[in-house]
């Protein structure tokens, strides 16, 4: 389609835009703002029953008979539960003597991502990653003190500081 060179179409079009800018600025320029005489409070609402409801009472009680955290002495929380520990430690006899208390294992920082098979020798590798260190390992191969006992398709047997763990990936 090609563009209609027809000058009084423009020279129509310019006159068109000229008025409508000219309307605006004279209504911006030249009339003076809206006085409170000009607004005029329209019929108040009727409340229709729908609207009014009658708010029931609270029966919720809260039960506050704890102590306040905020009112309390740093200090004296540090020596309260520096108390509660000594009271709470085991007393060993005598006759036997006490024993290491093992510390806790934190799994959480391996990762079974998923396993490989060689289709030449069906043999399974497995993809661990243990903390952050992503590599391939076969049954009975460590990574980082982890030793991994049993290869399955949706999990790993895993040895670790003297436990044993299935990890699922």
């Amino acid at each position: 389609m090609q563009p209609v060179k027809n000058k009084g179409v423009t020279y129509l079009l310019i006159a068109a835009v000229a008025v409508v800018w000219g309307i605006i600025i004279y209504r911006v320029l030249f009339t003076d703002p809206p006085s409170e005489q000009d607004f005029v409070a329209g019929p108040t609402p009727v409340h229709e029953p729908f609207d009014e409801y009658i708010a029931k009472e609270d029966t919720l009680r809260l039960s506050l008979n704890y102590r306040d955290p905020f009112l309390t002495n740093a200090n004296a929380n540090a020596a309260a539960a520096a108390e509660a520990t000594a009271t709470m430690a085991p007393v060993p006899h005598a006759a036997q003597p006490m024993k290491p208390i093992a510390p806790p294992v934190n799994w959480g920082a391996i990762k079974y991502t998923g396993y490989i098979t060689n289709p030449k020798t069906k043999k399974q590798v497995s993809i661990l990653t243990v903390n952050g260190k992503e590599r391939m390992v076969a049954e009975g191969e460590s990574l980082e003190g982890v030793k991994l006992l049993k290869n399955k398709r949706d999990s790993v047997l895993l040895s670790w500081m003297g436990k044993q763990k299935y990890i699922k990936q």
